[in-house]
């Protein structure tokens, strides 16, 4: 009988291929995180372009609506943001003045239990301006990620266009099972599934978010809410990240009892979502483990960036599902395919 031997790599020379790879992911994270947060998203919408195209909408009439879609999308996001970080703006001098009563309460109950002030102000870690400058550099941190927003956005639009060029050639047969046109499209239904549960999970997390905050008062609710909603794609930290902002508003505005009840809502509402239900759908759907979730935050972050906490466990997935079409391809009798015109080499 005639095939091909099967693909061998010494484990070593696998293992600098993949040192390799990760260094060349490192080196070109800022531009390569641009691509992966639009394809990302582009995926995300792909089931809104596909359920035009299989209604047999024209191709330029379904990209057109999808297209709308995004910009209406971004646009209300962009308004949205900008007008929370307007109102935010306005208010830092009260804010401030807050922070420096707080600091002044906090010396004076530290001063009458008998506790030297100088050896807590050396340390200038309390003082209002550092606490201040924190709190703005954190803000700043999180909606500079925004700043290639539009950018994003465009080249969303060409991977949707190559998309829809794919749906149309495999509704047409061209694409074999094993071809990466197919494979890409399981990548794709699993990293779909991944965003819905997700997205779907971190909403409810964010809709308690806002009518808790919406009850109690604190300013920019809408704003947490959807921080809380942007946070809950980080596994593990997203949720520590999340409750800050409005914990420490609620004790600008309202003191410690708000504060207090903030932080315990969050945890409530988060604890339930982010331990109970979404952990149960991503074990039945990905079989991926919480260790694996926090290796993969960890591990993907530390080569991307901060950005490679959103991505991490999209990225888990996929080099899962391309590590299990490898060990397809090399289990396989026949590895590559040998045109008619070529002799096989014998066993």
């Amino acid at each position: 009988m005639s095939k091909i031997s099967k693909l061998k790599i010494h484990p070593l020379l696998a293992v600098a291929c993949v040192v390799i790879i990760v260094a060349g992911m490192q080196a070109i994270a800022p531009v390569l995180n641009l691509f992966l947060v639009a394809l990302l998203l582009a995926v995300s919408i792909l089931p809104v372009l596909t359920w035009q195209l299989k209604r047999g909408w024209s191709r330029t009439l379904a990209l057109s609506l999808t297209t709308l879609l995004i910009a209406v999308i971004g646009a209300s996001l962009a308004a949205v943001l900008g007008l929370a970080i307007n109102n935010v703006v306005g208010k830092i001098p009260f804010y401030k003045q807050r922070v420096t009563e707080l600091y002044q309460s906090a010396l004076t109950y530290i001063e009458s239990i008998g506790i030297k002030m100088e050896d807590i102000e050396s340390l200038e870690l309390l003082s209002p301006d550092r606490l201040f400058s924190i709190g703005s550099g954190f803000l700043e941190g999180i909606f500079s990620s925004f700043g290639n927003f539009f950018f994003i956005l465009l080249l969303m639009i060409f991977i949707l266009i190559q998309f829809s060029e794919m749906h149309v050639r495999a509704e047409l047969g061209e694409y074999g099972e094993d071809s990466w046109q197919s494979r890409f499209g399981e990548i794709a239904n699993d990293l779909k599934k991944y965003i819905s549960i997700n997205a779907v999970s971190g909403l409810m997390a964010a809709i308690a978010n806002v009518i808790l905050l919406v009850i109690l008062g604190v300013d920019f609710a809408v704003m947490w809410g959807f921080l809380s909603f942007f946070f809950s794609f980080i596994p593990n930290i997203g949720f520590i990240l999340s409750v800050i902002p409005p914990a420490l508003i609620a004790l600008l505005e309202y003191g410690w009892p708000h504060c207090l009840i903030v932080v315990v809502g969050f945890i409530a509402i988060n604890t339930v979502v982010d331990n109970v239900i979404k952990p149960r759908f991503l074990g039945q759907e990905f079989e991926i483990s919480i260790l694996t979730v926090f290796i993969s935050l960890l591990f993907w972050g530390w080569v991307l960036g901060p950005i490679g906490a959103i991505l991490g466990v999209p990225m888990t997935i996929s080099a899962k599902k391309i590590i299990t079409f490898m060990n397809k391809d090399m289990d396989r009798e026949d590895n590559f395919p040998i045109p008619q015109n070529q002799t096989k080499i014998d066993d």
